[in-house]
């Protein structure tokens, strides 16, 4: 009969030790020194994809000719890094016998006509960030913009 109470009684702590494991919790540790809270943390420029995600619109078309002026021509970019700061607007000029757009990678309706040889075309942008673009109609001819 002992036999039998020591090993209800063992399946008995087996079952009240799982259920009751669930409680015990570690203790906090704090954030090593070299780590700043998020609420003290530098700001950074937001991507374009942070952006987005937030619902604000990084960019949008201008009917607008731009304090910053880029070319299209040998079916590249120039220059393909452009930097701009919020509100500027950049302006394309098609140097090419081919059409191209400026478009932003990471937010297709933020783009350019579709700019014929000699023609402009002009992009605002309204939140600094980092921005990859490409032309839809030759999709390696790519730059970026970084906008402060």
């Amino acid at each position: 009969m002992s036999r039998t109470i020591l090993a209800l009684c063992s399946v008995l702590l087996l079952v009240l030790s799982a259920c009751g494991g669930a409680t015990a919790s570690a203790p906090a540790t704090a954030a090593p020194a070299s780590e700043a809270p998020a609420s003290e943390a530098p700001a950074s420029a937001p991507t374009a994809s942070e952006t987005a995600a937030a619902g604000e619109a990084a960019c949008a078309p201008s009917s607008e000719i731009g304090s910053v002026s880029a070319t299209m021509a040998n079916f590249a970019f120039s220059p393909a890094s452009i930097t701009a700061s919020v509100g500027d607007v950049i302006t394309w000029t098609n140097n090419d016998s081919a059409p191209h757009t400026a478009t932003v990678t990471s937010d297709p309706t933020c783009t350019t006509d579709s700019l014929a040889s000699g023609a402009t075309g002009s992009l605002v942008f309204n939140t600094a960030g980092s921005y990859e673009f490409f032309c839809k109609i030759h999709p390696t001819m790519k730059g970026t913009i970084e906008v402060s």
